[in-house]
């Protein structure tokens, strides 16, 4: 499974992942800060990676829009701030490492939203 970070996800939680062996790629490293929501998800879905992001209220309802509207989207993985706080980069790094683990053959790759 491979994984994009949007822009409120630390590069140094992609550099850990990537230590760790998995293929993750960041906002901040593609040079894609600044980009809509829209946008985000699009450059996440043409390249096969399943976006992560903080941004859970925006993601939800994009993904209505883009569902309701026959788009295909890669999955959109939502981190909640109470359970993993944006300073505390291990927990993020653990939370999705174990997701990835979990999640090795994943029946839903596509078209839906799913909290971490």
């Amino acid at each position: 499974m491979r994984l994009y970070l949007d822009e409120d996800m630390s590069s140094r939680v992609a550099q850990a992942l990537r230590e760790r062996g998995h293929d993750v790629i960041s906002s901040h490293e593609v040079g894609n800060d600044g980009l809509s929501d829209e946008e985000q998800l699009q450059y996440a879905t043409e390249q096969g990676r399943h976006l992560v992001t903080y941004n859970c209220r925006d993601y939800i309802v994009l993904a209505d829009c883009w569902y309701r509207l026959g788009r295909h989207f890669t999955k959109i993985l939502l981190m909640r701030e109470s359970r993993y706080p944006r300073h505390d980069i291990g927990a993020q790094v653990r939370a999705l490492e174990e997701f990835l683990a979990q999640r090795a053959d994943d029946p839903n790759p596509m078209d839906c939203v799913e909290y971490v």
